[in-house]
Order: structure tokens, then sequence, then C-alpha cells
């Protein structure tokens, strides 16, 4: 009998949500999933962008930066390293939103923030510039963790609240905790957030990304507790729960998940031989006789039956002598 041969297979799933917005400012795609050749060197990728509403063009600068970073990084030859690609990618991608700004509102005007994640035999990779994040789910400890550093004002804050030279109070009322200190959309990127995590997905494993309208309303343990489920139902109890907790000020919602599922292939599947049913316990198990067999033992039934008739006749005989 063959092994059982089982396959990590990734499954993706997402939810959006435009909030209190006049307009959806958030983007997000995949990569790879569909296409072998590609995946087994290039991975899965999967990138999310938040478009800044305080700046004009957000929806625009969003789509523009997911659309070309996918497309770009989809272009990888096999011999590119995975984070060459995805800062190959990055960059093309900030240079069209600076140049959409540029021929449009003004340099630093128009932007977006970005993460994107490749999921790949030699590990997880990504990048991020901004406050959207990305977090990963491992089954073995069940634990999620933040996989990407964000670049917000509240990170210098809270750098100072460890040098001891602003008390946390302080760094929590501050009015422009959430300005981005990094962006896409910039001449040059001040500060980007890239990362390798050398262990692969295995089954049950997740990776989420998302916007500033998930992580912003909710907690780090409702993201574990929901992320669990199946990829599709984990996307949409995370977008239910944030729903019900939304302000009248809710921003746009974004989230993409990949998840690792295990399956068995399909070639390995139809070579399985399968093994018998057990058999009720202190019973012996019953096979069907070949057909020769059958009509063999038929026959001796039916001659069994005429010795017994012939004998049944004698006794009778006899008995009447």
């Amino acid at each position: 009998m063959k092994t059982l041969c089982v396959e990590t297979v990734l499954t993706p799933s997402n939810a959006q949500w435009i909030g209190a917005r006049g307009e959806q400012q958030d983007a997000f795609g995949f990569h790879g999933l569909d296409d072998p050749q590609f995946r087994a060197h290039g991975g899965v990728l999967a990138v999310l962008t938040d478009g800044m509403g305080g700046l004009h063009q957000g929806r625009a600068a969003a789509q523009i930066a997911a659309n070309l970073l996918r497309e770009t990084y989809a272009a990888k030859p096999p011999e590119e390293p995975i984070p060459a690609a995805l800062e190959r990618a990055l960059q093309t991608a900030n240079t069209a939103v600076y140049e959409l700004a540029v021929t449009s509102d003004g340099a630093g005007q128009v932007g977006t923030t970005l993460v994107a994640v490749v999921a790949h035999d030699s590990g997880i990779h990504w990048v991020s510039v901004g406050d959207s994040r990305l977090y990963g789910y491992r089954a073995a400890t069940a634990g999620l963790v933040r996989l990407s550093q964000e670049h917000n004002y509240a990170a210098i804050l809270q750098a100072r609240v460890v040098a001891g030279v602003l008390q946390q109070c302080d760094a929590d009322k501050n009015p422009d905790r959430a300005a981005l200190i990094s962006f896409i959309g910039l001449e040059r990127i001040p500060r980007i957030d890239a990362g390798t995590d050398p262990r692969p997905l295995q089954p049950g494993d997740r990776l989420l990304l998302c916007s500033d309208g998930i992580h912003g309303r909710l907690e780090d343990d409702d993201l574990c507790q929901y992320i669990r489920q199946p990829a599709q139902q984990a996307a949409e109890a995370i977008m239910t729960r944030v729903k019900a907790v939304a302000k009248s000020t809710q921003d746009n919602a974004t989230l993409a998940i990949v998840a690792a599922e295990a399956s068995v292939p399909r070639h390995a599947a139809a070579g399985l031989t399968a093994a018998p049913s057990p058999s009720p316990a202190g019973s012996a198990s019953r096979q069907t006789p070949p057909w020769g067999q059958m009509i063999i033992g038929l026959g001796l039934a039916v001659l069994l039956v005429v010795i017994g008739i012939a004998i049944g006749m004698s006794l009778r005989g006899m008995g009447h002598s």
C-alpha cells in the first residue's frame, strides 16, 4: 500500500468595506496562485495599499501602487532573489505614484501605504511602507505576530518614551500620532521595512495583510481568534467584528489573507490502495467468494439434500417392515 502524500496549498481570501468614507481608497491583489511555474521561484504574492485620505487622489495612488507592484513582481525572472524582486517592484510603484503627484497636485500631495508579502518554500518575505500591517499566524503555537513595522509619528514618540525623555501618557495623547513619516509617492522613500522569516507556511498557518481601518478597531487578540478559521470565513468574521465596533468616523477597512492548508495531490490520491474496512470487534472479516467456489458449494448442498432424502425413504421402509 502506498504512503499518503500530503502537500501544502495556499488559499487566498479577502474582505473590504467602505466604512463611513465617501469612496474606497484601499486596494489589494494576489499573484502566483494559479501559476505553478512562477510559484516555484516566485511564490504567492499578496499586496495591500491604503490611499492617504488626507491627500488628494488617494484612490488612484492606492490602485496604481497595488497594480504596478503586482505586475512588476509578476515579471520576476527565475534567477532573481525574492527580496530583490520585491524591492524592485516597490521602487517601481513608488516612482509611478510620485509621477502622478508631480503631474497633478504636486510632490508630496499624493500618497499611499503599501504592504506586500510572498509565501514561498524558502520562507516568508515582505516589504512595507506606512502603517498598513502584516501579521503572521502559526498554527503550531496558535500565536499571531506582527511582522511589519509601522512608519508613523507614534513610533518616534514611543522611542522617546523608551529613552526616558517622554512620558507614556503624553505620547498616547499626542494628536499627531497617526501622521505618516514614510509613504509611497515621495521622490525617495524615507523608510522601508523589509524582512524574511525562513520558515515556510505549514498547514493551518496564515498571513494577514490589513489597512488601519482593521487594526485601528480590533486588538491583536481579536484578530488571532478569528484568523484560525478557514480563509474566507476568517476574512468575513474579522470584517463582521469591525462593523460591530465601528464608529461614525470609520475609515475604509480592507484585509487580505493567504492561508496554508493540507491537501492530497491528485496523482497521489489516484495511486492510493484503499485499506479494507475494519471488522467489528470480535468478528472475522467476510469476503465474497469467487463464482467457482459458489457453484461447487451449491452442488455439494444439492447432493447432501438428495442423500438425506434417500436415507429418509430407507428408514421409513424399515419402519413398515
